[in-house]
């Protein structure tokens, strides 16, 4: 095999010398797969982790030196910006996200969180390291520019065309502005936690308002379809949310999105916690036991079934007005204790009948309440289905018999006519 010639072994000296440093800092394969995606260069974007049930978005809440660590496994410079992007659920209903544990190496666990982490890290600087001298040649020097040596110059210049460019600035995606929305965050339901409003791409809290609030949270929690405000207790745990609006109360515009207005002294502030009636499952309930479904025992449905809701004497009346609204039974007639015969049933101390749980119980014995609507009166028994397959049928056979017999019998009367004619003439 014939030796390279000194220009191509120079080339091919500087190309690896050139991958190598260029490449940067390798990934620790032993660590979870990172990458920054929409971003304007590789070190720029929302980050994602692969997990095993693929890539996933990161929370927003990653400290500063797991940020800074999550640089370095990618290769990339000094962590310059931190941002966050907030999820649409219509456009991406399924997103499954991680969160970052701990503050120097992530441990990463499944959350369910609406704000993803986005990150800007810094180009690796490049390298000054000097290229390796060239190995010694004893050979003369041609006076004509051989193939090889041609094409060794090209690439030289190449690469160094390449390693000297600069590097496109690196930027985030900008997030769409949207129309103006509210949301529920941090709650233990679906229908409660702290109020946020997005105007011009950006979430921001609401602060709690000391003032006639329950008001403009009924229009919050119906906007919502989460039915109606309930009183609840505190937040369940103290929120980090940054507080940029404040509420109009009163709030006499018929835009519920004019009842907020801009605020500078957010800092401090506490965010608006609200609960609203469509936080827990809603407990089916009836009058059984009634000579109609306007009157009879007060059940719920628990367990699979229908079970006695125990009376509870302070909520008794309210509980009657309830159901007789809910099945529009007009107003409440009476709502009575029945001690005998004793019953066997769950009990409830919620207000409002439909905010009764739909968790297990254990049934006791107690007594049951009997409630009688104004509209309590039988009903009067309509015309079943068999009744109409009946009329139906004799009609036809009704018209079969006028096909049969009809005919003999009209020529048959015909026929006496003619003979009380023929006896007049006589």
């Amino acid at each position: 095999m014939a030796a390279w010639p000194p220009a191509l072994r120079l080339l091919l000296a500087l190309g690896t010398w050139a991958i190598c440093s260029h490449r940067g800092t390798a990934l620790d394969h032993r660590a979870p797969k990172l990458r920054l995606t929409g971003g304007s260069c590789r070190c720029a974007g929302k980050l994602e982790v692969n997990t095993e049930r693929g890539w996933s978005a990161v929370c927003r809440d990653v400290e500063k030196r797991a940020a800074a660590s999550i640089c370095q496994q990618l290769g990339c410079g000094p962590l310059t910006v931190t941002s966050h992007f907030e999820v649409d659920s219509n456009k991406e209903p399924g997103v499954q996200a991680v969160r970052c544990a701990g503050t120097g190496m992530c441990r990463w666990q499944p959350a369910n969180c609406s704000s993803h982490t986005a990150f800007v890290c810094s180009e690796p600087a490049p390298t000054t390291t000097k290229p390796p001298p060239p190995p010694p040649t004893t050979s003369p020097e041609p006076t004509g520019e051989s193939p090889a040596a041609r094409a060794a110059r090209q690439g030289f210049a190449w690469l160094l065309g390449n390693l000297g460019s600069p590097s496109p600035a690196c930027d985030l995606p900008v997030p769409s502005p949207g129309p103006p929305r509210l949301r529920l965050v941090d709650g233990n339901f679906s229908c409660s936690g702290f109020v946020e409003l997005h105007v011009r791409g950006r979430w921001g809290a609401v602060a709690s308002s000391p003032g006639n609030w329950m008001e403009l949270a009924a229009r919050i929690c119906s906007a919502l379809g989460c039915g109606s405000p309930i009183n609840s207790p505190a937040a369940p745990q103290p929120s980090q949310l940054l507080v940029k609006w404040e509420a109009v109360v009163p709030c006499r515009s018929p835009q519920l999105f004019d009842c907020f207005n801009r605020t500078r002294a957010g800092r401090g502030r506490a965010p608006a916690f609200l609960t609203c009636s469509g936080s827990q499952p809603q407990a089916v309930r009836r009058l059984a036991g009634g000579p109609t479904p306007c009157e009879g025992d007060v059940e719920v449905f628990q367990q699979g079934r229908w079970q006695v809701l125990c009376d509870h004497r302070a909520l008794r009346n309210e509980r009657g007005r309830q159901l007789c609204r809910e099945l529009r039974c007009g107003n409440l007639s009476s709502s009575t204790e029945v001690r005998e015969p004793r019953s066997v049933g769950v009990s409830c101390d919620a207000k409002h009948l439909h905010l009764c749980p739909d968790s297990p119980q254990s049934p006791r014995s107690c007594s049951r309440t009997r409630v009688v609507c104004q509209d309590s009166k039988p009903r009067p028994a309509g015309v079943g289905a068999g009744t109409v397959a009946s009329i139906c049928l004799a009609l036809l056979l009704f018209g079969i018999l006028l096909l049969i017999c009809g005919p003999p019998a009209y020529r048959w009367l015909m026929k006496k006519i003619s003979k009380k004619k023929q006896r007049q003439w006589i």
